[in-house]
């Protein structure tokens, strides 16, 4: 089942509108193209399409700068990592990766993910936070 549109998405969604000055039809055009009336019935991954699309829209208007942080749009889902931790594990795994390029650290932490049974780095759940932690640094202490 997907999941649903987070509050921050929410809010996230309707300040892009605002900076952009969409008027209503605008606004429920934009929807339309997600069979949906409202933003409250997107999907997470919905909503974060939407996003992008609005915030690109913003930034080739001039209206709007990318300077949130990565992840924010998933802060505030019950049960699940915040953005903060995210970064974090991010952070220390570019601290123990040996790969070269962005891309190859990328692709190496998918496969550490999966030795967890975590397909994509927004599923982490906030338990499994402390566990990822102990093995990134269990890898740190190995890596000196």
């Amino acid at each position: 089942m997907p999941g649903e549109i987070t509050p921050a998405q929410i809010k996230r969604i309707h300040t892009i509108k605002g900076a952009l000055g969409l008027t209503d039809a605008q606004y429920r055009a934009a929807l339309e193209f997600y069979h949906v009336f409202s933003c409250k019935q997107l999907t997470e991954e919905q909503a974060d399409l939407l996003i992008c699309e609005l915030e690109n829209l913003a930034v080739s208007q001039g209206k709007w700068s990318r300077s949130y942080r990565k992840y924010q749009h998933l802060d505030g889902r019950k049960g699940m990592a915040s953005a903060r931790q995210l970064r974090m594990l991010e952070a220390m795994w570019g601290d123990v990766s040996r790969a070269d390029t962005a891309a190859g650290r990328e692709a190496a932490f998918k496969v550490f993910l999966c030795r967890w049974n975590i397909q994509r780095i927004e599923e982490i759940a906030a338990w499994q936070v402390g566990k990822l932690v102990k093995a990134l640094n269990a890898m740190r202490g190995e890596a000196k």
